[in-house]
């Protein structure tokens, strides 16, 4: 088989997975049907993906972690304030941040209506939760550097804060779930970013 060939038949597999993903989810696609869609045997499937989760992995895993290194940036940026002792402007950029991040959704919107709706089965189900996490760890980090640079501050408490950055995040992606416009999008994440950066404030105190 030609290279070309063969990146025409890759293609393939991966729309049709693309397509039947996002109609019955992760779990309930069969591969028989997959294989059938694509117009494929499954000896020629394997020629090309390992099982239908590497599929779901080349689908959206470029993708993925393109929204996870805006976070990195955005820290980055946080991280240059605080050290200058500009706390004020971290709040802006956690706005401006969360902006950028509804744009980059728009872009890549099938993938992350995959990622949010149709992961059950796959390691993407908990997306979520690995943003969390990333979220906690800056947040201990922020401390560190505000203990170091005598920057006072109240300290929220693990828990508390997991609670809070998770129903963030869950609030961020109900623009995936529930299909809203690009422009509802950001006019939501607007208010939100509002509200919840309010509170920020007023629990750090900062």
């Amino acid at each position: 088989m030609s290279n070309g060939a063969y990146d025409i038949t890759h293609k393939k597999i991966l729309e049709s997975g693309k397509e039947l993903f996002l109609k019955n989810g992760y779990g309930r696609t069969n591969l028989r049907e997959l294989c059938k869609k694509a117009g494929v045997t499954t000896g020629a499937f394997y020629r090309h993906f390992e099982d239908k989760s590497s599929i779901f992995r080349e689908l959206v895993d470029d993708v993925a972690t393109g929204l996870l290194s805006g976070f990195d940036r955005a820290e980055d940026k946080c991280f240059d304030n605080i050290d200058t002792g500009n706390t004020d402007e971290i709040w802006n950029i956690s706005s401006d941040a969360i902006r950028e991040f509804i744009h980059y959704i728009y872009m890549h919107f099938d993938i992350f209506k995959l990622i949010i709706c149709c992961s059950d089965g796959t390691e993407y189900n908990n997306y979520i939760d690995r943003i969390v996490e990333r979220e906690l760890n800056s947040m201990y980090r922020i401390y560190e550097t505000l203990d170091k640079k005598g920057i006072s501050y109240n300290r929220v408490a693990k828990n508390e804060l997991h609670m809070i950055i998770h129903a963030y995040y869950a609030c961020i992606f109900e623009t995936v779930l529930h299909d809203f416009s690009k422009e509802t999008a950001l006019d939501s994440v607007q208010s939100l970013s509002s509200f919840f950066t309010a509170g920020w404030r007023k629990l750090l105190q900062i």
